[in-house]
């Protein structure tokens, strides 16, 4: 048992050396207490082994090492809890009280935790209430629970009526409460009620720290209060309370995407005389801000100074500027900066090879981002719907139809369910190259494979009925779009009425742009363009005239 006390805090490196330790304990005679097993499977918890510790503690009840008590219970709780299976954590409640022990705040606090990771906040507001109803106190993580559930979710006024309720108990919230009600009021921008909850905080005595103020300076970013940032910045130093690396980049983030990246750089140099030393993020936000304005030499500026500071670039700093270049087609500068990743010992992720693949596409060189997503497969990264509906989109629009099917049925066949978005791409692919026929069967196959057309399908399967002059087709599917709750939008209501009146039915053009103008939508450049033809046509029927004039 000596390496057993010498380990005393039981803290260890593998799972392994824990069991074996548990192992040499339970064959020893007299048996060590309960209180060095209890504290064995604590450190095996901390190591989020929460299975075994499960197993563990049923191996001691079987074999009749120990009776089970309120500490190898609340172990139980908290492991079924971290697990998701809250409602065994409940059966442990019961069977607590059945043997006679005092369930305490830490056990509630345990199942109120495991209640509101499963988005059952209800019954943790119940519990909540059942607790302080029967004399419990709840203490700072009972309230922090149930506050941060409410605010998680969304419902801030009911953590605010809380808070309320809890100081009429004389059950003191703390900095962190009113902070989470704080942050949770900024990011449903209600700044104004924010600040007012900030002013209430102070008045009772309760100081703000880092994370609140680093909460509102992010409400004011996102309202554009670019003034009133910089002031609760400075506002912060003169309260004593040291603005962290978060505080300055949410100012500098923010900045940049306004495109004010000469403010930002300002802000980062009054960072670095504060010795606050700029972080990943935070050069990653000036990167993304000269990108934005087409300066990437000076974000390719950025990122050899994060170099020589020693701050390691990640591979989202990389897919900043590497995006950078392939909006400008440089992909030429996009490879070389994609294969310094890998050099620095980086892994691109899916992200970066999605980027790179769209570039491509967009460089009219469809089947290199082909090559592309093959070493991604090859190289472990598994790609989702949105890199194979980026390269489908550039096979299509690139003139390879065929490369582009033969893409969907390698997805199919990989596992992968393609969604409404990947077939309307093809379909729109199968409209361009006037392939009317596999569009239509594609089109009408939805169904078998349990998918709903959206606006997008059916304005993409009527622009291309219409571009093959099929307008009865077209008057059936919108009749169709109409029966299966779709409503036709503004771009589907230009596209039909552009396509009568290409092939000459000028009464039922009219007639359809009567009714998208009684819907609140409007005629685009081509739709006016085409009217303003048509009215300089001296034979036009009086009644075609008269609604074309009303129309103009």
């Amino acid at each position: 048992m000596k390496s057993a006390r010498n380990q005393c805090g039981f803290d260890f490196t593998t799972l392994k050396d824990a069991l074996a330790l548990f192992v040499q304990m339970s064959q020893r005679r007299p048996l060590p207490s309960i209180v060095r097993f209890t504290r064995l499977i604590g450190a095996i918890v901390r190591m989020k082994h929460y299975t075994t510790a499960i197993s563990l503690l049923n191996q001691m009840e079987s074999s009749r090492m120990f009776e089970p008590n309120k500490y190898t219970l609340s172990i139980l709780m908290n492991c079924y809890c971290h697990l998701n299976r809250v409602d065994f954590g409940f059966s442990v409640l019961g069977r607590t009280l059945k043997l006679g022990y005092e369930v305490d705040c830490t056990m509630l606090n345990t199942l109120m935790r495991g209640l509101c990771s499963k988005d059952k906040l209800g019954q943790a507001v119940k519990l909540f209430n059942d607790m302080a109803a029967k004399g419990f106190r709840p203490n700072a993580v009972t309230c922090g629970t149930i506050i941060n559930g409410l605010c998680k979710t969304g419902n801030t006024r009911a953590a605010i009526e809380l808070v309320k309720k809890m100081e009429e108990r004389n059950w003191v919230a703390d900095v962190f409460d009113y902070s989470m009600i704080i942050d949770s009021l900024c990011k449903d921008r209600l700044v104004a009620e924010a600040f007012v909850f900030f002013s209430e905080m102070i008045r009772k005595g309760i100081s703000p720290n880092v994370v609140t103020y680093n909460s509102l300076i992010l409400g004011l970013c996102n309202s554009n209060q670019w003034n009133e940032a910089t002031r609760l910045l400075n506002e912060m130093e003169n309260k004593k309370i040291k603005p962290d690396v978060r505080s300055f980049t949410i100012l500098v983030d923010a900045l940049c995407k306004e495109g004010k990246v000469a403010k930002a750089v300002e802000i980062v140099d009054v960072m670095i005389q504060r010795g606050v030393e700029p972080n990943t993020v935070t050069y990653s936000a000036l990167m993304d801000g000269y990108c934005l304005q087409n300066k990437f030499h000076k974000a390719k500026k950025v990122l050899d100074l994060m170099i020589g500071r020693g701050c390691a670039p990640d591979v989202h700093s990389y897919s900043i500027l590497i995006n950078g270049y392939c909006k400008k087609r440089r992909m030429d500068a996009a490879l070389r900066l994609f294969y310094e990743i890998s050099q620095i010992g980086l892994v691109p992720d899916i992200v970066t090879y999605t980027t790179l693949i769209r570039g491509f596409c967009h460089a009219g060189k469809p089947l290199v981002a082909q090559q592309l997503l093959n070493e991604m497969r090859a190289r472990g990264q598994h790609p989702n719907l949105m890199t194979y509906s980026t390269l489908l989109d550039g096979l299509c629009k690139n003139q390879c139809l065929a490369a582009a099917v033969a893409l969907s049925r390698d997805m199919e066949e990989s596992g992968m369910h393609p969604n409404i978005v990947v077939y309307s791409i093809l379909i729109d692919g199968m409209c361009r190259a006037g392939n009317i026929i596999a569009a239509r069967e594609l089109f009408y196959s939805l169904s078998s494979k349990r998918l709903q057309p959206d606006v997008r399908a059916y304005t993409i399967m009527i622009n291309g009925l219409c571009k093959e002059g099929l307008l009865s087709e077209v008057n059936a599917l919108l009749e169709k779009m109409e029966e299966n709750g779709c409503s036709p939008n503004g771009f589907t209501y230009n596209i039909i009425v552009q396509g009568f009146l290409r092939n000459d039915q000028t009464l039922r053009a009219m007639q359809l742009l009567q009714e998208m103008v009684e819907k609140g939508f409007s005629a685009d450049a081509r739709t006016m363009t085409l009217l303003l033809k048509l009215s300089n046509n001296s034979g036009l029927d009086q009644s075609v005239l008269e609604m074309l004039n009303k129309i103009l």
